[in-house]
């Protein structure tokens, strides 16, 4: 039952939050509610996918990564969603482009494109990704490592 009715709760609450120019009156005052990020793409202009499975897993993580620190080459088969809470991390794309995130801004995974992250901030990056991923599948598939 959850896997239906998380998809359900996402688009009501996206739907609350987009469909009121001021969505901060749904919530009359008692709390703040701020867009970090809202766009339709991952973070290399690729369109937004979902899983579609009859074994869904959402997977959140929280990751630090110390000051100089690197994630190494890899991919997400699956599409995953973060925030960066501390530091500033660096992400290279197998093209060369370069996304570069400060704390409290989002990230929108890039899906079946080789990246390293790395964090270029002299105090360690905190972030917490989230994956929308299938039960027993990887949602991160580390690359062979260039010898340095």
């Amino acid at each position: 039952m959850f896997r239906f009715a998380l998809p359900l709760i996402m688009a009501v609450s996206s739907t609350i939050l987009f469909a009121c120019p001021d969505h901060k009156k749904e919530y009359d005052g008692k709390l703040k509610a701020d867009i970090v990020k809202a766009q339709g793409v991952t973070d290399d202009g690729s369109p937004m996918h979902y899983p579609k499975t009859k074994k869904p897993m959402v997977k959140t993580l929280k990751i630090t990564i110390p000051s100089g620190g690197e994630t190494g080459w890899h991919y997400h088969p699956y599409p995953g969603y973060g925030y960066t809470i501390s530091g500033t991390m660096e992400v290279t794309l197998k093209d060369g482009q370069k996304n570069r995130y400060e704390a409290e801004e989002a990230i929108y995974e890039v899906v079946n494109t080789a990246h390293n992250g790395r964090c270029i901030s002299k105090t360690p990056c905190d972030l917490i990704v989230t994956f929308t991923g299938v039960e027993n599948e990887p949602i991160t598939v580390m690359l062979p490592q260039k010898k340095q």
